[in-house]
């Protein structure tokens, strides 16, 4: 994937009552021309500051009242954004859209100091162009530290102070504890790779305290272990025959409490079983009681039923019989008698009371052998009960029998165990003073002399320098530099030398060429190479050297100064920066006017610094009486 940077659309600063101070730029090259005095600068530290640099804002009187500023960006991916922070620091928002107003409390909030990396300002940047989380070593111990944008910034917005600075561009910070780190972020810019696979080391005093600060704990750990295990010298040799012989007991033991709790377990399980089966003739014999008190009731009525047809019979007997003969009441003779059909019908019912007995009779003897039967089947069952509880009661006392050896057995197994674990104990503390021994021993030997090929190589390699060189000779060149074709890139100074002549020993507009020169070069380099880099170039007076040398603040010009104002670079620099428009944006901010023969229009800011003609200057002039 190609990589791509930001765009800038807007610096803006607003305040309560006041008129907004907006500076708008361009795609490709975007120039802010004008007099001293007017904000130029407060261009450059106002866009560090709005991408959450922890330095303040200058304070210039023009900037009384306001308090909030505004920088709206295009990121890589087309989306645009707005960058919210206070004058007064702290915090930021970030806020969809190119903005310079929003409703209070509304954006994304990103903390400028460290914190959750997806929280933070520098994260949500260096995340866009392909450079968040990468780990830079910043010193010879190989400590790392996370990159930055603020620390990125220096060679992408670049200070007038810095620009003409003798210093190195890439030893921006001016200080000799910051030297590593800061050619090895060079390094990471000109490869692509970091440094997170570089293991820390200590230095020799920090390796010196770490070393006394471990003997001391490794002895305390020593004495503790010797308090523990008490005085007088410990055979090694009987130890370990006593924990052999604790082994062969719990041995021995555990296949006696083994075979303890199978004959417990055989009986619990015979228990249970025959427990089982002595539920299961309960329950059999509770239904058969059941039946047979049933079974009761039903021959208690079929007695009941056989009297009465006894009786209905015997009724019809003795009616069939009186039939033909004179009443027994009136004496009427039969023929007198109205009712001759009477004698037929008790007949009838004589016979089926008489039918009806028998029936009865003959289910009340199957119900007598069925009765029989289930009092057999009873008495079997309770013969059967009485047969299992006899060996419950002997199984229990099996069972009681038993445990007393099985919890023997396990009481000898648990004191052998408990002996084991004393003696292992001590073998342990025994093992354990041995390796802290060693240890200490190898905490108080002191480490081998490194040797110069252990050495970590500090910022780029040589093939590297010797490939950047040869782009910043081609931008040199492209600007038509007087002897341009003798630049090349200097490890020892990480500055650019121009015929073995040292940048810092030119004169100040011959620098500021200079490191504009690398930082353009910087940005091609990683272009052509598809490495991460912003995409923007903020350059604070580059083309010093055309500066009118009476009445500047700079002085005269040097002679090399005036052979470089003699030449056409001016002209030479704004038209590459214009063929580069589709790769990187641009902002150089001049206090003389771009040169009338440069190719095609550029859009250039200008500031008067009078309050009757043209824009005054970054800030809006206030209002007098």
């Amino acid at each position: 994937m190609a990589h791509r940077g930001f765009s800038l659309r807007h610096l803006a600063f607003t305040g309560p009552g006041l008129e907004p101070a907006k500076l708008s730029f361009a795609d490709g090259v975007s120039v802010v021309f004008g007099a001293s005095d007017t904000g130029k600068s407060y261009i450059v530290k106002a866009t560090s500051f709005m991408m959450g640099a922890r330095t303040k804002l200058p304070k210039i009187d023009e900037s009384d009242g306001y308090d909030a500023g505004w920088l709206g960006l295009v990121l890589p991916s087309g989306r645009e954004v707005t960058l919210y922070r206070s004058t007064k620091g702290g915090g930021m928002r970030l806020h969809e859209g190119l903005v310079t107003a929003a409703a209070k409390n509304t954006g994304t909030v990103l903390a400028t100091t460290d914190n959750k990396k997806d929280e933070t300002v520098s994260h949500f940047l260096l995340d866009q162009i392909g450079l968040a989380d990468k780990l830079i070593v910043r010193n010879g111990n190989a400590d790392k530290e996370k990159l930055s944008i603020r620390l990125l910034a220096p060679l992408f917005l670049i200070e007038e102070d810095l620009i003409i600075n003798g210093r190195s561009p890439i030893l921006y910070s001016q200080q000799h504890a910051e030297v590593t780190f800061e050619k090895n972020l060079f390094r990471l810019l000109l490869t692509g790779q970091d440094d997170s696979g570089v293991q820390t080391v200590m230095s020799s005093k920090s390796r010196t305290l770490a070393t006394t600060a471990k003997v001391e704990i490794l002895d305390e750990l020593i004495a503790q272990i010797d308090e523990q295990l008490g005085e007088g010298e410990i055979d090694r040799a009987d130890l370990q025959r006593r924990i052999d012989d604790v082994d062969a007991s719990l041995a021995s033991l555990h296949e006696t409490v083994q075979g303890a709790q199978k004959d417990i377990d055989d009986l619990v399980s015979e228990r249970r079983a025959k427990a089982d089966r002595k539920l299961e003739f309960n329950g059999r014999l509770t239904e058969l009681d059941v039946t047979l008190g049933r079974f009761a009731s039903l021959d208690a009525v079929y007695g009941s039923d056989i009297a009465r047809l006894e009786a209905l019979e015997e009724g019809g007997f003795i009616l069939s019989a009186m039939s033909g003969q004179d009443c027994a009441v009136c004496g009427a003779p039969p023929s007198a008698q109205r009712h001759n059909h009477a004698a037929d019908e008790i007949q009838k019912s004589h016979a089926a009371a008489a039918a009806e007995a028998r029936k009865i009779e003959r289910e009340r003897r199957d119900l007598a052998r069925t009765v029989a039967s289930l009092t057999v089947e009873a008495g079997g069952l309770r013969n059967a009960i009485a047969e299992l509880d006899r060996d419950l009661v002997g199984i229990e006392r099996r069972i009681a029998e038993a445990r007393p050896k099985e919890v023997a057995a396990r009481n000898d197994y648990e004191v052998f165990s408990s002996r084991k674990s004393e003696l292992e104990t001590t073998s342990s503390l025994l093992a354990r003073r041995d390796d802290l021994v060693v240890k200490k021993s190898q905490v108080e030997a002191k480490p081998p002399a490194k040797k110069a090929e252990d050495k970590m190589l500090v910022g780029i390699d040589g093939p590297t320098a010797y490939a950047f060189g040869k782009t910043v000779r081609e931008v040199l060149q492209t600007w038509r530099f007087p002897r341009a074709s003798e630049a090349q890139f200097d490890l020892t100074t990480s500055d650019i030398t121009i015929g073995g002549k040292e940048r810092s020993a030119s004169g100040k507009g011959v620098k500021a060429i200079l490191h504009a020169a690398l930082n353009v070069a910087l940005l091609i380099y990683c272009r052509e190479r598809n490495l991460p880099h912003p995409g923007i170039i903020m350059l604070d007076t580059p083309l010093l050297t055309y500066r009118e040398p009476l009445d500047s603040k700079y002085g005269d010009l040097s002679p090399d100064e005036v052979e470089l104002s003699n030449t056409s670079l001016a002209t030479r620099f704004y038209d590459h920066l214009m063929s580069l428009k589709d790769i990187a944006q641009f902002v150089v901010i001049e206090n003389k006017d771009v040169p009338e023969d440069v190719e095609g229009p550029l859009p250039v800011e200008t500031f008067t610094a009078n309050r009757n003609s043209g824009r005054y200057g970054f800030f809006p002039p206030r209002r007098t009486g």
